[in-house]
């Protein structure tokens, strides 16, 4: 299993087995009301752009993964580190030890296969590419925070799908799309296409609870993505023990008889 696949769509779905089984998240505790009247567009996009995040500078957690892809399913615990602008760093555990070490900074995935005493280095600009990925780390750490990525040439429209507010639109090369929960307005999905080779990428965000300095925080992320070279990969993450702002130190180096693998 390459473990860069834990961080597609970024960052980082859940508390779950082997089997696949997953288990569903409330959004917030007044959540389950369906949305029957249309928004504008730009009551929608004002309320996506609303929450105030600038105060948020690093977060540290713990979560439970689970991940499956190329025919292979795991499940794992994980350490997350997250600077803003500057770096991810995740150490990925299973039975209590680790598996995989992960350093993502703006221009690179470092990879550390603590089982084969492998590392792999993969630009993040060709992931970004591999998955339809619209923004490179700039999306990640969105997606970490629930922050919707929005782009400046994106002309959106509004109306209601699945009892939600929905934003749709395209840019020319990439169509956009985004669920809204009825009453709080908080982002539950959002989904980006490129329809010319079929590659998407959906990212769900579920259980808000309120975090200082952070507002209102997902607990659980959801993700799926598609290209054809490598079909679908999902991935679920449940955060534990969030902290913001406080600082923690993160170590990765890497090991001289680690052989180097593309």
């Amino acid at each position: 299993m390459r473990y860069t696949l834990l961080l597609l769509s970024i960052t980082l779905l859940l508390s779950a087995k082997e089997n696949g089984c997953r288990r569903t998240g409330k959004v917030t505790d007044d959540a389950g009301k369906p949305a029957t009247e249309t928004r504008t567009s730009g009551y929608l996009l004002k309320k996506l752009q609303g929450r105030d995040l600038s105060k948020v500078k690093q977060l540290n957690a713990q979560a439970k993964i689970f991940v499956e892809g190329n025919g292979q399913s795991i499940a794992a615990n994980a350490n997350l580190i997250w600077i803003k602008d500057s770096v991810m760093w995740l150490n990925v555990k299973k039975f209590g030890i680790e598996v995989a070490r992960v350093l993502i900074t703006p221009d690179s995935v470092i990879t550390l296969n603590r089982l084969d005493k492998t590392c792999t280095l993969q630009s993040l600009s060709a992931l970004q590419r591999q998955y339809n990925l619209p923004a490179g780390f700039g999306l990640l750490q969105q997606t970490l925070l629930a922050s919707a990525w929005l782009s400046d040439g994106m002309h959106l429209e509004s109306d209601l799908a699945e009892g939600q507010h929905r934003l749709r639109g395209n840019d020319g090369q990439i169509g956009a799309d985004y669920r809204l929960q009825e009453g709080n307005f908080l982002l539950t999905q959002e989904s980006f296409v490129q329809q010319k080779d079929a590659r998407l990428v959906s990212l769900g965000f579920e259980n808000y609870k309120k975090v200082p300095e952070a507002q209102w925080f997902p607990y659980l992320r959801r993700i799926e993505a598609y290209s054809p070279e490598s079909g679908t990969m999902r991935l679920e993450i449940e955060f534990s023990d969030v902290e913001i702002n406080v600082p923690k130190n993160y170590r990765f180096e890497i090991p001289d008889h680690y052989e180097r693998v593309e």
